[in-house]
């Protein structure tokens, strides 16, 4: 049972989970590659910025239990009482063995809060009379709102995404919509947030039904944050060299990379703090190998801004299966060109 609730879970809460990290799914394709150079950083110089002041470092804390019962609340009167919902705090998660989409999960040490009532009529038969796209955004939002997941300072959400879940029909190349999905993110001081946390995702069903939400999300203390000093940041250049030498150690000598995008923002990875970070998006070209052909695929890569870091951060984004087998066979040719190498 606990596989199914794992493969039901990632299939209904993933859903627009990747477009928050700013890049989607990467997707290989052919391409030619010639000898790769290593190439001095430039993208530094059209780094993006949002602050019109310092950068801060913001310490989080957990969701309040007054949250957790408003969230539990509106979640009864979404289900009509049929999902098996904790009376008390602690980390709870509970799923229906009829549907194994169908659960409730709190933690409020992470600020994790979620359900989703259950998706097996929706998958069999797709949406019916679902709201418009705009009329369900307004919907979503008042769920926000009302159930007590929006943040103390309103002014820190903003909508990321609307879109919603297709499924084609059996047979045809037809596809139904099955339900509308809006995503959320955080905005601190006009600076996006990005990282596993500070998200929140609702999803509409027919009628402009609730479906499910998905709600990552810890309050920023009341101290408002402490101003980094400009010395305890990298510079963008930096930063920049710093991304470099860790793509040539991911994908290898062979592996061409270009920085599409650079920029600076928050992250937050869910525990104690939210602080600044570079961000990036990099094409990663690997080379063709004998029984393999050459691909490239986006990838979202991360520097921690600050010299000193307060939590460490985590890998935000992992090479595609068919890379990694690219890579893995480019470590081999190395390694039996020269056998004393080490591996870390």
């Amino acid at each position: 049972m606990k596989t199914q609730y794992k493969t039901a879970v990632f299939m209904v809460c993933t859903i627009g989970f990747a477009i928050f990290l700013m890049s989607s799914t990467p997707k290989l394709t052919s391409v030619a590659m010639d000898d790769a150079g290593y190439v001095q950083p430039t993208a530094y110089k059209n780094l993006i910025t949002y602050q019109q002041k310092d950068m801060s470092v913001y310490q989080t804390v957990a969701a309040s239990e007054r949250k957790a019962e408003g969230f539990k609340k509106s979640v009864r009167n979404a289900t009509k009482s049929r999902l098996s919902i904790p009376t008390g705090n602690k980390n709870s998660l509970e799923f229906q063995k009829e549907d194994p989409t169908a659960f409730f999960e709190q933690d409020l040490a992470s600020g994790k809060l979620a359900f989703n009532k259950g998706m097996n009529d929706y998958l069999k038969s797709g949406g019916r009379n679902l709201p418009k796209q705009e009329a369900a955004n307004a919907i979503a939002m008042r769920f926000i709102n009302e159930s007590g997941l929006a943040p103390a300072n309103k002014e820190e959400i903003k909508m990321m995404h609307s879109g919603g879940l297709r499924l084609a029909t059996a047979g045809s190349d037809k596809q139904v919509d099955v339900f509308r999905t809006v995503s959320y993110g955080r905005f601190l001081d006009g600076v996006p947030v990005y990282g596993p946390s500070s998200k929140i995702i609702v999803h509409v069903g027919n009628n402009g039904e609730i479906v499910g939400a998905n709600a990552l999300w810890k309050e920023v203390s009341a101290n408002k944050g402490t101003t980094v000093k400009k010395e305890a940041m990298k510079s963008a250049k930096e930063a920049e060299l710093e991304m470099n030498r860790r793509l040539a150690t991911d994908f290898g000598k062979g592996a061409r990379t270009k920085i599409k995008e650079m920029s600076l923002a928050y992250y937050d990875g869910g525990k104690s703090y939210i602080q600044p970070a570079y961000y990036f998006q990099i094409i990663v070209s690997l080379p063709k190998m004998k029984d393999t052909p050459a691909t490239q695929f986006e990838y979202l890569g991360i520097v921690p801004a600050l010299r000193k870091t307060p939590e460490a951060f985590e890998v935000l984004q992992q090479a595609p299966p068919e890379a990694k087998k690219v890579i893995g066979k480019a470590s081999e040719k190395e390694m039996k060109k020269d056998p004393r190498r080490d591996i870390e």
